[in-house]
């Protein structure tokens, strides 16, 4: 039976498994099984997911400066000047140094001690708590945040870089053909020319909606091209395709939710986003109600309850400043 690749490093720290991970799925004799035991590692601690957020994030801003003559050094150092290693050793050196170089200002010490130089700027990070905002990059493209989310946005360089931190984004790309536009978002990543998608992040899962243009997804399970309408999916390391659904799943941009026969539990979860009142259902047989209508992301949540009563499904048992507590009638 073959080892789980992580299962060869001997100390416990997440960061040094997330490195021998990356180097796994790099390497020349990786195989499509590799992805579903990373997914699956992610699963076992939340620890984990965050050691392969941080070697992923670390990589993107790294390629913003692979140039730069230091970082070549060093790189040259780490997995040597001959053809590409293939044993696991060396080139999970060569991803620990991603790990340890880390995201943001990158200095740079030469191997005499020489004082650090700053090599890359720091990403810009922005954020939304309860409600919708809209960022205008420097490129021209718009991004919306969705309710308690976040991004971060690299220097612009070869490549427009985004990585989205929390929750879920749309993105209005201006056309840049000579710089492509590039999200990352836990295991995966977008890449599109210009067009108008959206992305969002279930813990180490990603949903992508396109609704104009074509983007491209790369996740640990392989590359695919969307077409317009499509939304991609994530789950246990496979992906999943459907060909319609990405206007209904970009349509929170325009601060509106449509549900049908959706679990009254998935509907509050989403709603949540928007209210910092905490809504409780305690009946197991009242969250798996399916629930269809449109709500505002501002206001839902008081419709919804005004409704759910009005329809005798539901009756409020507590209702105050904090939160709204609710029973099956």
């Amino acid at each position: 039976m073959r080892r789980r690749w992580s299962d060869r490093v001997t100390t416990n720290d997440p960061a040094a498994h997330a490195a021998a991970w990356y180097a796994r799925l790099h390497a020349d004799d990786a195989r499509s099984e590799d992805a579903a035991a990373l997914d699956r590692w992610m699963r076992d601690d939340a620890a984990h997911a965050l050691a392969w957020r941080d070697v992923r994030d670390t990589d993107m801003a790294l390629d913003l400066i692979r140039d730069d003559p230091a970082i070549a050094a060093l790189r040259a150092e780490a997995v040597g000047n001959a053809a590409p290693a293939r044993d696991w050793r060396r080139a999970a050196i060569a991803a620990a140094l991603f790990v340890t170089v880390g995201v943001g200002t990158v200095a740079i010490v030469g191997r005499n001690g020489d004082a650090p130089t700053p090599a890359a700027p720091a990403a810009l990070r922005y954020a939304a708590t309860d409600a919708i905002r809209r960022v205008a990059l420097t490129d021209g493209s718009v991004v919306t945040l969705d309710a308690g989310s976040a991004i971060d946005v690299a220097a612009m360089g070869a490549q427009r870089r985004i990585v989205l931190r929390s929750g879920r984004a749309g993105f209005a790309v201006a056309k840049d053909p000579a710089h492509p536009f590039v999200v990352a978002a836990g295991t995966a990543s977008v890449t599109a020319l210009g067009t108008h998608f959206t992305v969002e992040r279930r813990g180490a899962d990603v949903a992508v909606a396109l609704t104009e243009g074509r983007v491209r997804v790369d996740t640990p399970a392989g590359s695919r091209t969307m077409s317009p309408g499509q939304v991609l999916s994530t789950a246990g390391g496979r992906q999943r395709l459907d060909d319609r659904g990405a206007e209904g799943a970009a349509e929170w941009q325009d601060g509106r939710l449509t549900f049908a026969a959706t679990p009254l539990r998935d509907v509050v979860a989403q709603l949540q986003r928007y209210d910092r009142r905490r809504i409780v259902i305690a009946d197991p047989g009242l969250a798996a109600h399916p629930y269809s209508g449109s709500l505002k992301t501002q206001g839902g949540t008081d419709a919804l309850v005004a409704a759910l009563e009005a329809y005798r499904i539901a009756r409020v048992t507590r209702r105050d400043a904090d939160r709204i507590e609710l029973a099956p009638r």
